[in-house]
């Protein structure tokens, strides 16, 4: 989103009702009314294209460990064989 008060970015509007996806990059109109299903209940989604202190807090916060050899990271060995025997 493009403000001069904050980073730049895209907003990405995606209707509740049937999942179609429309994104800003300059402003985002105050009502919206998708053309599939004529809904207007929409979940926004910012994604800032300028990396500042924090959005990269917010990424290292979200980012998951992964170790080579992890079927699945932070997975322990006693979840992997209950799945194997369900």
């Amino acid at each position: 989103m493009a403000n001069s008060s904050g980073p730049r970015g895209v907003v990405t509007m995606v209707c509740l009702t049937c999942g179609n996806e429309k994104s800003f990059t300059d402003r985002v109109p105050s009502a919206i009314t998708c053309e599939r299903c004529q809904g207007t209940v929409w979940r926004q989604y910012a994604t800032p294209t300028n990396a500042d202190e924090a959005t990269i807090d917010q990424l290292e916060s979200q980012a998951r460990s992964i170790q080579y050899g992890d079927p699945s990271p932070e997975t322990t060995p006693d979840e992997i064989r209950d799945l194997d025997e369900g």
